[in-house]
């Protein structure tokens, strides 16, 4: 079976964007929920996904082969949700698809949580344990693919990541007779993941990335690459291209980059890789986090959360 189209989606608006003081529902340091607005947002993109796939009713979603597949961080489970409820589909967890932190001197970024611990949360996460034969049907156990290095990613490593899970996806997609993925993810994810889609990530470029390697300022020029809309509950589309099944030419065709116009409000948040402005270390002193993450430093915007403080994170417990 060859997967058809693929859509790629960022999660909704963060509580932590909102308010300096909050808490994360897992207890895992930076994985704040969404906030009431970011709620609403998840709600109209499952409704625009469910009139774009074409399912009026619940089965029909099975019967077209479509797969749910999510960052394990909460916030992106909590935007995947009202898309599983309204398609009558489980949520898989798919560590590749996780945030993206930056190299870090000291320490260890957060463990990621696993499919079962999510299930407390999340019922509609699927947390089956696959068995030893090879998955045949859309809706069997999903076996993670690529797990990110808790010593964090440069920005060469982070888009090697999504160029290796790109094509482990559909691989794995394929071999269970899935026709349709709608993925949930991060700004930086969403965007590397898009340009591997788009073949915009040549070998060389992404030679010598390494796990948990500094990415010098000035190696990478991401105005050279594709741009990719990577605004809140934004949505990509991606589908088979004609000949692409044969091998021949390109693969994909984007058919849509970072679409919002289905939300009342319209594009927010958009983020890309020109807001980074610190990349040797991630927001961690002597393995504590003390700021928030460099990839969510918005530099002079006016909707910018505050940066967290040592104050705040003893205050939430982090500490």
């Amino acid at each position: 079976m060859v997967l058809e189209q693929v859509y790629i989606c960022r999660h909704g608006f963060r509580l932590s964007w909102e308010t300096s003081v909050w808490k994360s529902p897992t207890g895992i340091p930076r994985d704040p929920p969404l906030s009431s607005h970011g709620v609403d947002q998840a709600k109209e993109l499952a409704a625009f996904l469910k009139e774009e796939l074409g399912v009026s009713s619940k089965e029909e979603a099975r019967e077209k082969g479509v797969v749910i597949l999510s960052s394990p961080l909460y916030r992106c489970v909590q935007t995947a949700t009202p898309t599983a409820q309204a398609l009558d589909l489980p949520i898989f967890i798919e560590p590749g698809l996780a945030e993206w932190y930056l190299p870090v001197r000291r320490g260890l970024h957060p463990a990621l949580a696993s499919a079962s611990f999510l299930k407390q949360y999340f019922p509609l996460v699927d947390d089956s344990q696959p068995s030893s034969a090879r998955s045949t049907a859309p809706l069997d156990p999903w076996s993670p693919l690529v797990m990110p290095p808790r010593t964090g990613e440069s920005i060469r490593a982070v888009h090697a990541r999504c160029d290796v899970l790109s094509r482990a996806l559909v691989e794995a997609l394929e071999a269970r007779g899935a026709k349709t993925v709608v993925v949930f993810s991060h700004a930086a994810t969403v965007i590397a993941l898009s340009r591997a889609f788009a073949e915009d990530l040549p070998r060389e470029l992404l030679a010598g990335a390494k796990e948990g390697e500094v990415e010098p300022l000035g190696e990478w020029n991401d105005g050279e690459r594709l741009s990719v809309g990577a605004a809140t509950c934004s949505v990509s589309k991606f589908s088979r291209a004609l000949g692409g099944e044969a091998g021949e030419g390109k693969q994909w065709t984007r058919e849509w980059d970072g679409r919002t116009d289905f939300m009342e409000r319209g594009e927010e948040r958009r983020w890309d890789f020109t807001f980074v402005e610190e990349i040797e270390e991630d927001g961690l002193l002597d393995g504590k986090e003390v700021s928030a993450t460099a990839s969510d430093n918005y530099k002079e915007l006016p909707t910018a959360a505050p940066k967290e403080t040592v104050a705040n994170e003893a205050r939430e417990g982090k500490l």
